[in-house]
Formats: structure tokens, C-alpha cells, sequence
């Protein structure tokens, strides 16, 4: 067996996260997604949804012993003049949406700084982060800061792309080398503490075509 294909065992068997993984994740997406677009006061300012950080961008791996995977979306919503002075209402109200939800309510379920958490405790447990996201009128795209009551900038589509390209330039090996590094750090005790974005950004720099 060539050393290539070692590594490709090592990845499918060890490192990646399970198609069925994969597929309870987007089922669990799709049905939050619609208790949301469903409820009577978040529910007409609800637009889309958007994955994003390691899901979409195929870097999400296997959780250590004892852990929970978690991926993150982009909850798209229209803008409400009532909550205009406040960003950080969009976060409660996604939180106060759950709660009115009957399959959310019992569920645990925290207000983060920039999101809302959602726990699943059973079998293949994860969580899944729910990130208020909105096109201003002004043309900004931004993600809410709740702790500062304020928005922030963001560019999930651009930042998304940039990896992809890098990807290809590398023939489907940069994604395969974050994962590596990711079940490195989260598995064997290197570099702890290290984020995921950051891993992505400083291993996804090194990447260039060569001219």
C-alpha cells in the first residue's frame, strides 16, 4: 500500500466525521431552520440559511472521547425597526424562538456572544451555533456581538471561496491537512486551545500559485 493510501484510511476511518454524522447535522439544520421560519414573531424577518466555518468548508472532524461536534450556520434575517437600537434583540429573540418551539424548549440552550446554542445530548451529541446574520440597509454584512450590544463585520461567502480556491490550487490536500492538524490538536494534545478559524487562516496562507 502506497504511503498515500495510508493516509486516506488514516482520514476515512480515524479523522473525518461520518457521512451519517453528516447527515443528522443537516437534518438537525434544516429542522431548527424551520421551527424558526415557523414562529409567529422571528419568523417574518427569517430569509435563509447559510453554513458556514468548518461544515461547509469540509474541515470538520471526528470529536475527541467524550466531546461533541458542532458546526456553525448563518441565520439570514430581514432587518426590524423595533430592534434597530439593539442588535443584541436579534440574538434573544432567536433564543426566545427555541424556547416557544415544543420539539426547542426542553433542550439545553445558551445565549453566547455571538450566537445561540443549541445542545443535543443523545446519541451522536453535538451542539449547533445559530449566528444572527443581516445585510443592513446600508450594504454592510454583519454577524451580532450581544455582549457589546453592537454589530459586527463579516464576509462568510468571501472567506468561504477563498478556501475553496486554496483547495483546488492544492488538489483537495489543504482541507485534508486542516483536518489532520485539527484531530492532532484535539486528539493528542498539540497546540490545545489553538481555534479552528485560526488553524484554517494560518494553514490556508500558506497556500499560493506558483507563477
Amino acid at each position: 500500500m502506497k504511503l498515500d493510501d495510508h493516509f486516506k484510511v488514516l482520514l476515512d476511518d480515524t479523522v473525518n466525521l461520518s457521512q451519517y454524522s453528516l447527515d443528522v447535522l443537516e437534518q438537525r439544520v434544516q429542522a431548527i431552520y424551520n421551527a424558526l421560519a415557523n414562529d409567529p414573531i422571528l419568523g417574518p424577518f427569517v430569509r435563509d440559511k447559510i453554513p458556514q466555518g468548518s461544515w461547509p468548508q469540509r474541515t470538520i472532524i471526528k470529536p475527541a472521547p467524550g466531546r461533541e461536534f458542532d458546526a456553525d450556520f448563518l441565520l439570514l434575517l430581514d432587518e426590524n425597526p423595533d430592534w434597530a437600537d439593539h442588535p443584541k434583540k436579534y440574538i434573544e429573540e432567536i433564543y426566545a424562538a427555541l424556547g416557544r418551539s415544543a420539539t426547542y424548549k426542553s433542550m439545553e440552550r445558551h445565549r453566547k456572544c455571538r450566537c445561540v446554542r443549541l445542545v443535543y445530548a443523545e446519541s451522536a451529541r453535538c451542539h449547533v451555533d445559530i449566528v444572527a446574520y443581516l445585510r443592513l440597509a446600508d450594504g454592510r454584512e454583519v454577524i451580532v456581538n450581544r455582549d457589546e450590544d453592537d454589530w459586527e463585520d463579516t464576509d462568510p461567502d468571501g472567506f468561504t471561496e477563498g478556501m475553496r480556491g486554496k483547495d483546488e490550487i492544492t488538489k483537495g490536500n489543504l482541507r485534508r491537512v486542516i483536518r489532520l492538524l485539527k484531530y492532532l490538536r484535539d486528539h493528542c494534545a498539540g497546540f490545545q486551545g489553538t481555534r479552528s478559524i485560526i488553524l484554517t487562516t494560518l494553514v490556508g496562507e500558506r497556500v499560493s500559485e506558483m507563477k
